[in-house]
């Protein structure tokens, strides 16, 4: 009888302790994106820093007083824009060491999850974790938020640091002449060769130098004949439906 009790006092002292752990759980600051390059289609390097000292309005969290476990995991979530493949590489560093130290983390679609990092009792005020071998998304723009969370205390987004920027890589342009005969009437030929997905829907625009005189041109009064009366045709072999 007396062990049954003993039992008893010790699974309510479990479930106390479970109830005021998750009572302490807390909302931090945003994660902080920061990528290696953020061009469209590269692959690259992400770095992100949990902040766990301070919410998005700057007050201070409860993490002195809210410990982590063996069993803390740490989770990032990255925006629907992206796809991670098998071949990414994590690792991390706790509390700004300055040195990362690699770790065999565990993808799930498109999120990813740090386990084994704490010891019982550990009073954690940042992690940065690294992410190599991500393909950046496609067209560009900007993502949605990145999120994460930090055993059962969440990174609460704010649109302000937690999400990237994907630029639009240079485009290849070029033009000939058909025929390519001086002095005679010619069809200027534009090539442009895109990297990034065209829009049905855009435009493509062709600057003319200012002064509308070649640089190579010893007459400075014979301009190109630019006017009104221009016409341009699609003279490309490649057609948006």
């Amino acid at each position: 009888m007396s062990s049954k009790i003993k039992g008893n006092v010790w699974l309510k002292a479990l479930l106390l302790w479970i109830l005021l752990y998750s009572l302490n759980a807390f909302n931090f600051k945003e994660i902080k994106v920061t990528a290696l390059s953020t061009t469209t289609n590269v692959v690259t390097t992400y770095t992100f820093l949990y902040d766990r000292t301070l919410t998005n309005s700057y007050t201070t969290t409860a993490y002195l007083t809210t410990p982590l476990n063996t069993s803390s995991a740490v989770t990032l979530t990255f925006p629907t824009q992206y796809t991670l493949s098998s071949n990414i590489s994590c690792s991390y560093q706790i509390n700004t060491t300055g040195t990362f130290v690699p770790n065999a983390c565990t993808l799930n679609t498109n999120q990813i999850i740090y386990n084994g990092l704490f010891t019982a009792g550990t009073i954690l005020a940042s992690i940065t974790l690294q992410v190599t071998n991500v393909l950046n998304p496609y067209p560009a723009g900007k993502t949605s938020n990145f999120t994460g969370s930090i055993g059962n205390d969440v990174a609460a987004p704010n649109g302000v640091l937690s999400y990237e920027t994907i630029t639009a890589a240079n485009a290849v342009c070029g033009f000939t002449f058909s025929p390519n005969y001086v002095y005679s009437n010619e069809n200027m030929i534009f090539t442009l060769t895109t990297v990034n997905v065209f829009p049905p829907t855009g435009t493509i625009g062709v600057q003319f130098p200012l002064t509308k005189v070649w640089s190579q041109e010893l007459d400075n009064t014979r301009i190109m004949p630019i006017g009104s009366s221009m016409v341009c045709n699609n003279q490309s072999t490649v057609f948006i439906n």
